[in-house]
């Protein structure tokens, strides 16, 4: 579905991606996991096609959307859905229009077949009934739900999910958890989700990749991850900081020594 090859992109001349090198299979569920500023998310905008890379080859379908212009991206972005991290409604807007939004920018669907498919997303995500509420009435967990029917309005093929746990008291992040798993299995989707949480990212995935430095450093199954012996990865699984697990290895080697 998805091949990544030595993609690399720098902002202001600071390097973030250095060559990343990923292949994503149809219908797989890929959690990418990483310390802050890594550039999990960058990677996922270029997946999005929302950003192009300074070099290297992103193909989506056999297609390689490096060359592309805006025009020719957006039949590719329409097999799509993002959910950002801050669900990202307008808050002017109520359930139903935000839900709708593109459909009713497209003005290729009559108005009851809109009504329709919103009704089918929203309970796909359990929020029925919820059209006529403004995003400010809503929990951050149900607006979490909201932007979720908002990306599979268009049905997409390829689910990409931005920190879809921050924020949430754990057991609003586990309901987004079991929701991103059913809606992979039940649409049948490519889902990629970019997290720090290790409780979602062993819930969700059924393959983790591990970027580190700009580059991806290991990728496995959940369990070949948490028994993989680079201690980057063990440190990282296990919440460990640069600083402590520099003391730890600082006091074996004096113990060694002694």
């Amino acid at each position: 579905m998805i091949e990544i090859q030595q993609l690399c992109k720098s902002f202001k001349s600071v390097p973030v991606l250095q060559g990343v090198d990923l292949d994503i299979a149809d219908s797989e569920r890929l959690v990418i996991i990483g310390g802050s500023g890594c550039g999990k998310s960058v990677l996922l905008r270029h997946i999005a096609g929302l950003v192009k890379p300074d070099s290297g080859r992103l193909k989506i379908d056999g297609q390689d959307l490096t060359p592309l212009n805006e025009r020719a991206l957006n039949p590719i972005r329409r097999k799509i859905g993002v959910l950002f991290q801050g669900a990202a409604l307008f808050d002017s807007l109520d359930v139903f229009h935000n839900v709708a939004f593109s459909l009713l920018e497209e003005r290729t669907l009559g108005m009851p077949e809109i009504r329709q498919r919103v009704a089918e997303m929203l309970a796909a995500v359990g929020m029925s009934g919820q059209e006529g509420k403004k995003p400010a009435e809503l929990s951050g967990g149900m607006r979490k739900r909201i932007g979720l029917a908002r990306a599979l309005i268009h049905r997409p093929r390829i689910m990409l999910y931005d920190e879809p746990t921050t924020g949430l008291d754990p057991q609003i992040a586990d309901s987004i958890n079991r929701l991103i798993l059913k809606l992979a299995l039940e649409f049948n989707v490519t889902t990629i989700v970019v997290t720090h949480d290790m409780v979602s990212a062993y819930m969700v995935g059924n393959r983790i990749a591990m970027l580190h430095k700009g580059k991806i450093l290991v990728s496995g199954a959940p369990d070949q991850i948490q028994q993989c012996s680079n201690p980057i990865v063990q440190n990282f699984i296990h919440g460990v900081s640069e600083e402590a697990a520099a003391m730890k290895m600082s006091r074996r080697e004096n113990a060694s020594s002694t």
